[in-house]
């Protein structure tokens, strides 16, 4: 999973990990909202997530990995 993502890409998927929220995602990494919702869309394009327990699966691993 890791080696398909962008260094920032694995930064926005482990905050979202660890429950933070589109706006503090984008004021911690100094981003825009659109750029937040447009690493969000890579991110399940690149991992194949399709619905929400898709999204869990993938959170569960890689909060387990890192």
């Amino acid at each position: 999973m890791n080696e398909v993502l962008s260094p920032r890409e694995k930064e926005v998927l482990g905050l979202i990990s660890r429950g933070y929220k589109r706006d503090e995602i984008a004021t911690n990494l100094q981003i825009s909202k659109l750029t937040y919702d447009g690493y969000r869309k890579n991110i399940r394009m690149k991992l194949g997530i399709k619905n929400q327990a898709d999204w869990m699966k993938v959170l569960y691993l890689f909060s387990t990995k890192s």
